[in-house]
Order: C-alpha cells, then sequence, then structure tokens
C-alpha cells in the first residue's frame, strides 16, 4: 500500500531534494510551495504526513498546522515541521499549532526517514 506524503516548502532545492529522496524510498509524493496550497491539496487527497515548513509566505507553517489540526477530516495527519531556527519560541509555537515532530535544517534525510517511519511504518 502506498504512503502519501505532503511536502510543503517554499525553497526550490530543499522541495527537489526531498521529493527525490523520498520517491526513492518508495512515498507517493505531492508538494506545495505555499500554505494555501498545502491546504488546497489537504481538503482534495488524503496523506498520511505532512512535512511541512515554517516560514512560508502569505501564510505561514503554524497557520497551516492550525487549520488542518482543526478539521475533524484531518486532525489525525501527523506533521513534521523542518525549519532552520532552533530556538525554544519556534518549539513552543509549533507544538501549540499541533505539530508532531520538529526536524531542524540542515536536513539529515536518514534521520528525517526515521521519524516519518515512526509515524507511517
Amino acid at each position: 500500500m502506498n504512503k502519501f506524503i505532503l511536502i510543503v516548502e517554499d525553497y526550490p532545492e530543499t522541495l527537489s531534494m526531498l521529493l527525490t529522496f523520498l520517491e526513492s524510498e518508495g512515498y507517493t509524493v505531492k508538494a506545495a510551495e505555499s500554505g494555501e496550497e498545502a491546504l488546497r491539496l489537504v481538503s482534495e487527497q488524503k496523506f498520511d504526513i505532512i512535512l511541512l515548513d515554517i516560514m512560508l509566505p502569505r501564510v505561514d507553517g503554524f497557520e497551516v498546522s492550525r487549520r488542518i489540526k482543526s478539521d475533524p477530516k484531518t486532525k489525525d495527519i501527523p506533521i513534521i515541521a523542518i525549519t532552520a531556527f532552533d530556538v525554544r519560541n519556534i518549539k513552543d509555537k509549533c507544538y501549540e499549532a499541533g505539530i508532531n515532530e520538529i526536524f531542524l535544517k540542515p536536513l539529515d534525510l536518514p534521520g528525517l526517514l526515521e521519524i516519518i517511519k515512526k509515524y507511517v511504518p
């Protein structure tokens, strides 16, 4: 059974790297480059997990997570925040927004895969 991952990332190089890596691991991957696009995709398709950049233009990752977690149809989708900011208030804000895990950039792809497999075996 295919596992569906949504990657929400506005930096093209990071997005491309994640897409290539996760597809090579056998996942079906969709990408969104904005919070608005991510919310639209989540309303149209079921995802097993979401990798969510926090610093997005217009609708940031915190708001995307809050909206996903407030909808009974999508509230159980695990969300992994991906951020370059390793500061306490970012972590607190992530957890307050309903994010399940925080993963710091630069990306350690094998480490990220371990976290994904924790939620999507």
